[in-house]
């Protein structure tokens, strides 16, 4: 069971999260550039062979001071769930209290490059749980077993991000929280009921965003591994195909793009995808998670935005805050 309470009795923060395909002093700056902003959560995804995220992210602690930093999601394939722990409480040490685990079955982005194949996500990811609490709060389980150099990192929050039904059983089970991005915004109280199944558990809702009109027609096709990566379910509410999915996200990983734009059309992009001007983005957020009680949302800022981004993230983000009525301490 986790050994950190859950971050109910705390304001519901306001964050952002990148994809990790900028130059790393350009990833620490925008981090740095973010707490002065005042936002309150830097969270940054693990693709893989790409920038590693806990580098970045022990970066920008010695850049930070009050800012939370997180990793939205790590594998347990590409690395062993006690390497990974580890990691994770070196960058704690530079953070204390401000560093969030979380942990994920991985999509095509990360796994496909090295070919490894997702394999019993549940098991896998309940393993991987098990293993890095152990790790982190300094005890055995079958997997692992403590040495004296051990590092450990005791109440250090773990979170499961995922969107079908069983992972988020299981995370309302082991994990501390939830962090729900590339989850249709239809699909957030649906996939935040099974989260919250056995314990009332934080939940960290991430909806994809771009400000401005060319932003937004940049990364619409993208927007793709939401579907990609989904549970059979969601496909089948917005009345998509496997295949056709499959065969759009080749074409665009082969440079084109048109299938996936003739997909995603309409309510399916609009699903995905909140655009606008800051103050219509940061509305559109907060009605969509309104009624369910996150402890924390924001942006996940996919492809080229302008370059005022930040600005705009700012101004978003306090439209949010007036909205569901949370304002900085």
């Amino acid at each position: 069971m986790p050994s950190t309470p859950p971050l109910a009795d705390r304001r519901p923060g306001v964050g952002v999260w990148l994809f990790p395909d900028r130059p790393a002093a350009d990833l620490v700056a925008f981090a740095a550039d973010a707490e002065r902003a005042g936002l309150d959560e830097f969270w940054l995804g693990d693709e893989g062979p790409g920038r590693d995220p806990f580098s970045l992210l022990a970066a920008v602690a010695t850049a930070t001071a009050t800012i939370r930093l997180g990793i939205a999601v790590t594998n347990p394939y590409l690395r062993h769930p006690a390497i990974t722990a580890a990691a994770a409480a070196t960058v704690a040490e530079l953070a204390p209290g401000r560093f969030v685990l979380g942990i994920g079955p991985g999509g095509d982005l990360a796994l496909g490059p090295a070919q490894v194949e997702r394999s019993h996500p549940v098991e896998a990811v309940g393993r991987a749980l098990r293993i890095a609490r152990a790790v982190l709060d300094g005890y055995p389980t079958e997997g692992y077993q403590p040495r004296p150099h051990a590092v450990t990192a005791p109440g250090l929050p773990v979170f499961v991000g995922a969107r079908g039904e069983r992972l988020n059983r299981l995370a309302s089970e082991l994990a501390d929280g939830v962090f729900l991005g590339g989850v249709p915004s239809s699909m957030f109280a649906r996939t935040l009921s099974w989260a919250r199944a056995r314990r009332p558990i934080d939940a960290a809702i991430y909806v994809n965003a771009a400000f401005g009109r060319e932003a937004a027609e940049a990364v619409a096709p993208q927007m793709l591994y939401a579907y990609l990566d989904a549970p059979e379910e969601t496909r089948a509410r917005v009345g998509l195909r496997l295949g056709d999915v499959v065969e759009a996200a080749a074409a665009m990983a082969e440079g084109d793009e048109s299938p996936a734009r003739r997909l995603l059309t309409g309510e399916l992009l609009d699903d995905v995808l909140i655009s606008g001007d800051p103050d219509q983005v940061g509305r559109s957020v907060a009605e969509r998670v309104r009624s369910l009680g996150p402890t924390s949302v924001g942006f996940a800022l996919i492809g080229d935005q302008p370059p005022d981004v930040l600005e705009r993230v700012a101004e978003a983000a306090a439209t949010i805050r007036t909205e569901l009525g949370s304002t900085r301490p």
